[in-house]
């Protein structure tokens, strides 16, 4: 089965990615894929399936697992109680060491965050203990969030009711120097979205030809390099336009464009609407 490269799409506004789901709002589902995000789910019940890399293994009565970036798995969730909610929390190798690192104090969950490189399953206990703080966050604003889960990791690093899923190397035959090279680029995206991109100027700074790095990108993410682009800008487009008063040319701009003819085709291919019925909600 062909792994997936899953884009992680950080909202300016945010130091990390934390959605609630339920039975009306399930999270989109991508199958066999991997990230070079950490990613905390919470399931709060039903029963289930997981499986990383090659570990393969039933949940009954829901489940809390903490993955290190780049480890393959399929989508945790159930839709098995129409009460059951799902809490998924993504944050990037940056968080830890640009915004954590900055405060001694954190220093015994920056050295634990670390050890989820080979996965994390917690116990029910501990799944039930933690449960009214995951609960929480589809009520709390920005603030909240992010105390809430400064929380819950001080908890899960000082517990002891855990185990590790992987015992040993990834068994699957991934590329790792070509995924350090994909988040590189997407790292680049992220900074430069606003301006011009071109294909020619990443291959020479990960020391590839043209022809090379787009074969590269396309075997990591299974998709090409302009459409890629092309979807994270959108996806920026649709931020502006939900937090900020700005016109759609201000926003085309914003966002890398400057032909608004390809910008509303883009938009409406990537969003299903156009940038004027979006703005216009």
């Amino acid at each position: 089965m062909q792994i997936s490269y899953e884009q992680i799409y950080l909202d300016q506004s945010k130091s990390l990615k934390i959605e609630s789901y339920n039975n009306k709002s399930q999270c989109n589902v991508v199958s066999w894929h991997l990230h070079p995000e950490y990613e905390l789910v919470f399931i709060k019940s039903g029963k289930g399936s997981i499986q990383i890399d090659t570990h393969f293994e039933n949940y009954t009565d829901g489940l809390l697992i903490f993955l290190g970036p780049n480890i393959p798995h399929m989508p945790f969730g159930n839709k098995q109680f129409n009460n059951n909610v799902e809490v998924v929390i993504q944050f990037p190798e940056s968080f830890i060491n640009e915004k954590l690192a900055r405060f001694p104090e954190f220093d015994v969950i920056t050295k634990y965050i670390k050890t989820s490189s080979s996965g994390i399953i917690f116990s029910p206990e501990i799944h039930k203990k933690l449960s009214p703080l995951f609960l929480k966050f589809s009520k709390q604003n920005n603030t909240e969030k992010l105390l809430n889960f400064i929380d819950i990791l001080h908890q899960l690093s000082v517990t002891k009711e855990q185990r590790t899923v992987l015992k040993g190397k990834l068994s699957l035959d991934i590329n790792k120097h070509s995924l350090e090279r994909v988040s590189k680029v997407y790292q680049y995206i992220n900074d430069h979205y606003d301006k011009e991109i071109r294909s020619e100027t990443l291959a020479k700074q990960l020391g590839l030809t043209p022809n090379s790095f787009c074969r590269m990108f396309k075997a990591v993410t299974n998709r090409g390099f302009i459409d890629f682009l092309n979807e994270f800008r959108i996806k920026k487009a649709q931020e502006y336009f939900e937090h900020n008063d700005a016109t759609i040319s201000e926003v085309m701009y914003q966002c890398g464009f400057n032909d608004p003819s390809y910008f509303a085709r883009q938009f409406k291919k990537y969003s299903g609407v156009s940038p004027t019925a979006y703005n216009d909600r």
